[in-house]
């Protein structure tokens, strides 16, 4: 999951982690900031899972600090900027269509994390 500085600085904070812990090394996703996955269970290192199933229960550990696209997930963008439901996420079900406040607020995320990335080269 992608996030800002100001979401990592905010999570940093909140666990006491450096921002290096707990997200993907900056030359592997073009100097975006995205949330590491736990490698025994391939879900965000922040999901407090033991199993590597896709629909595994687990509970987040940051969910009062979670960034914004995790507050929107399972809402996407698809590469035409069209808001849709993730089919890897085994719940959507229990989401409402998305809406397109949803979908302006995923493509100003993406615009602040993409001009951020450009910073950091």
């Amino acid at each position: 999951m992608p996030l800002s500085n100001a979401e990592a600085q905010n999570i940093s904070t909140a666990t006491g982690k450096k921002i290096e812990e707990f997200t993907k090394p900056l030359s592997a996703t073009g100097g975006i900031l995205e949330l590491a996955n736990n490698p025994a269970t391939q879900a965000c290192v922040f999901l407090a899972t033991d199993s590597p199933e896709l629909d595994a229960e687990g509970i987040c550990t940051i969910h009062e600090i979670r960034p914004e696209g995790c507050q929107i997930y399972p809402v996407i963008l698809d590469q035409n900027d069209a808001a849709w439901m993730d089919i890897i996420c085994p719940h959507t079900a229990e989401f409402d269509p998305p809406t397109e406040k949803l979908r302006l607020a995923l493509m100003e995320l993406d615009r602040l994390i993409n001009a951020e990335a450009e910073t950091r080269d």
